[in-house]
């Protein structure tokens, strides 16, 4: 639908009862109704270092940065009912490089205070520069990577946002005189932390009969309805002062111009650095909250945005709200959701919002300084107190049961440690710094989780086999020599730590076996670095005299490419790829089976009827009555014997070449046929069929020019009726033929539970 043809039907729907119109317009004014105060608290959070008549101007940008955020937002491409505004953490970034710019004098005025034009326009930059930075990420669809920092580290930059948001808000708790510290405790106006309570409490669970209202806005009013009760009393001088709403004006858009003065004296040079590291700090920030707040969104409106596109939507508002000096923004689960409530639907409800609250704070903002100072502070604290995930709770519960115990979960531990050292740092240092360390925190963690032992197991021909069926002599030979051939099971991802590790496995065990077959079935990832390392591998086992084989690699798998582009002095001429490992170990058997019988190939030998398991321990006149009840074909390779679902009318024995058993993939699936087993010359197939009486299960194909005998399900009755001991032969070797399978199955089942 075309963005007219959106509109038209947007505007038609304010005809309907239930219309999307009348639901946006709804949600979009309650949530402008409900917000004022915590949007320009956000302010005042961001401007606290200054002095009270100074950052009373945050109040003012604050609710300026969620409206505009929200109209912005939607008209660069957002989609849906997410509305976005400043938020604690965005807020204390911004309070963080604001005392990191007020610690250089160049930013103080003649009387010794913040020279406010200059400092906005650094601010104003630096918010700016977080904007341009989440339009590059959106351009080059790099959003996603959020998604990687570890949930504990997100968690720790939260709780440690919530301490220091109520540490800010300690002074209005205690009733203080507006820019006064907790170090002025002695001046507590002691009935303020009573409003406070009223409006934490009500702010975090409001009576069933004020559900219709938001429990913010239930515990804002109420606070500020109690206030005013006592102020009638002789107890008001104990309870703290109200709101000193400054006057309002409309923001303008020329609040960088400052910076143009001071190009030649090296502010900006100097500046640029802490700018650019709050930027980076900001744009990852505001990037997680959104990606957070539109799953949220999503989950609740059942329908999936763009990311990237509401990513780009994100950072066109941040740079608009930065071009009037106003705080960064982001997408909230907290607006989001009051506005769904109360019928928000689509995009149009963002702007319906963004002008309602500017109107809001144009014409009502005198009205904001009825409220107290100790309200706004408890309902602070509930929002503080709702930046504590579910995860930390129940992780603090359980560890804390658990510690008693001595039976701490070892990974809980270790995820809540990495929370409390984010939390920490963003306490006690720097917002910036806790979410450098918790970047690389999740770095290591990355590196760790995939730094896990390289080698999952390595384990020998003897006990782990082909599903190439052969006759019993073949198979008593590998069970005999199969500890020359080695089978290395590599696992995740193949990098420069992780590969130096595999090759010392690697190396060791071509001092022992003459075929080595590396399995990349599990491996994940092969970077150039851990290519290069297995280069150096196959070096070794060629200077040793041994032979290489790779399995689960592809000539078209990246993986491959990778391994391929390294190899510029053919290290890898030798060596040879295989699809899968069955495949691989095939290929071993076979080659080491020629070199224990001296033949030049494991196929070229054509065998007599006596040699096969069908004619195996039969006189010679038992042979000729077989022989005369068999008919030899032959098929070419890649000719099919039988298809799945064709009549077991027969079973078959190789005399030349192998068959193998296939299972075909549907193609609507999209999936790739798969080889369930191989029989080698000399062995029996399609025998199930024949005795069970049903069809065929998959289908049988030539691997090679081969030549095969067949027993049709006539001669096999005549068999029965007029040859009963030879009929019992028969069988009897077929027995053993299964007893070979299970035998072989319980093998490589045993090797499996071994690595477990």
């Amino acid at each position: 639908m075309s963005d007219a043809a959106a509109r038209s039907s947007w505007l038609g729907s304010l005809f309907h009862r239930r219309g999307v119109a009348r639901g946006d317009i709804a949600g979009g004014i309650t949530a402008a109704l409900v917000l004022p105060t915590i949007e320009g608290g956000y302010g005042l959070i961001a401007f606290a270092a200054l002095a009270p008549d100074q950052a009373a101007i945050g109040f003012l940008l604050g609710a300026a940065t969620a409206g505009i955020a929200c109209i912005v937002s939607m008209i660069a491409g957002g989609r849906g009912p997410m509305l976005s505004g400043s938020s604690a953490a965005l807020a204390l970034l911004l309070a963080s490089l604001i005392g990191w710019l007020i610690a250089d004098a160049r930013f103080l005025g003649a009387d010794g205070r913040p020279f406010m034009p200059l400092l906005l326009a650094f601010t104003a930059l630096g918010v700016v520069l977080a904007g341009v930075m989440q339009v590059l990420l959106a351009k080059l669809k790099l959003g996603g990577l959020v998604r990687y920092v570890p949930y504990p580290v997100h968690a720790g930059y939260m709780n440690g946002v919530a301490v220091v948001m109520v540490g800010g808000m300690v002074p209005h708790l205690l009733g203080l005189p507006l820019g006064s510290t907790a170090a002025d405790w002695h001046q507590t106006s002691y009935l303020a932390p009573v409003i406070a309570l009223v409006a934490l409490g009500l702010a975090l669970k409001a009576p069933a009969w004020t559900r219709r209202i938001p429990p913010y806005l239930t515990g804002l009013l109420a606070a500020t309805a109690l206030h005013h009760l006592l102020s009638a009393t002789p107890l008001a001088s104990a309870l703290g002062p109200q709101f000193g709403a400054p006057l309002f004006e409309w923001p303008g858009l020329d609040v960088m111009a400052p910076i143009a003065d001071h190009l030649e004296s090296g502010l900006l040079r100097d500046m640029i650095g802490p700018l650019l590291l709050f930027a980076a700090a900001v744009a990852m920030m505001s990037t997680l909250q959104t990606a957070l707040a539109g799953s949220t969104t999503d989950e609740l409106t059942h329908v999936r945005r763009d990311s990237e596109r509401e990513l780009l939507a994100q950072g066109a508002a941040n740079i608009s709200v930065g071009f009037i000096g106003a705080l960064p923004s982001a997408g909230s689960t907290m607006r989001s959701k009051i506005n769904l409530d109360a019928g928000g639907r689509s995009s149009m409800s963002r702007v319906v919002f963004g002008l309602a609250l500017l109107l809001a704070m144009a014409y009502g903002l005198q009205y904001m300084s009825l409220v107290p100072m100790a309200a706004i502070a408890g309902v602070f604290c509930a929002v503080a107190y709702s930046l504590i995930d579910d995860w930390t709770r129940s992780a603090t519960k359980v560890l804390w049961l658990q510690s008693w115990k001595w039976r701490a979960p070892a990974a809980l531990m270790e995820s809540y440690l990495v929370m409390l050292l984010v939390a920490g740092v963003t306490i006690f240092v720097s917002l910036a710094l806790a979410i450098a360390i918790g970047t690389l925190v999740a770095m290591i963690l990355f590196i760790r989780s995939n730094s896990k032992k390289p080698i999952r197991q390595v384990a020998h021909g003897d006990r782990r086999r082909s599903r190439k069926v052969r006759p019993a002599a073949q198979g008593d030979r590998l069970h005999a020599e199969g500890k020359r051939i080695a089978i290395v099971e590599l696992d995740g991802a193949l990098f420069f730590g992780t590969a130096e590790q595999a090759n010392e496995e690697i190396e060791h065990l071509a001092h022992s076996a003459e075929y080595i077959v590396i399995d990349f079935t599990r491996v994940t990832d092969v970077d150039a670095s851990g290519a290069r390392v297995l280069l150096h591998t196959a070096s070794a086992v060629r200077s040793a005299g041994k032979h290489l084989l790779l399995a689960g690699l592809s000539q078209r798998d990246s993986r491959t490419r990778i391994i391929r582009d390294m190899d510029v002095h053919e290290r890898l001429a030798d060596a040879q790829f295989f699809p899968d490992l069955d495949r691989a170990l095939e290929s071993a058997e076979d080659q080491l089976l020629a070199s224990l019988t001296h033949a030049t190939s494991a196929g070229d030998e054509t065998l007599r009827l006596e040699q096969t398991l069908m004619g195996a321990g039969l006189s010679a006149e038992e042979i000729a009555v077989l022989a005369s009840m068999l008919q030899q074909r032959e098929f070419r390779k890649g000719e099919v014997v039988f298809h799945r679902g064709d009549p077991g009318d027969a079973m078959y024995v190789s005399l030349r070449g192998s068959i193998g058993i296939w299972l075909r993939a549907d193609p609507a699936s999209g999936g790739e046929d798969r080889r369930m087993v191989s029989y080698a010359p000399g062995v029996v197939f399609g025998e199930m069929g024949l005795l069970q009486n049903q069809s065929r299960s998959a289908d049988a194909i030539a691997e090679d020019e081969t030549v095969v005998l067949r027993l049709s399900r006539e001669n096999y009755e005549r068999l029965v009726v007029e040859h009963p001991v030879l009929h019992g032969k028969l069988l009897l070797s077929l027995g053993l033929l299964l007893a070979s399978r299970v035998r072989a199955l319980t093998d490589e089942l045993q090797v499996e539970q071994t690595v477990r």
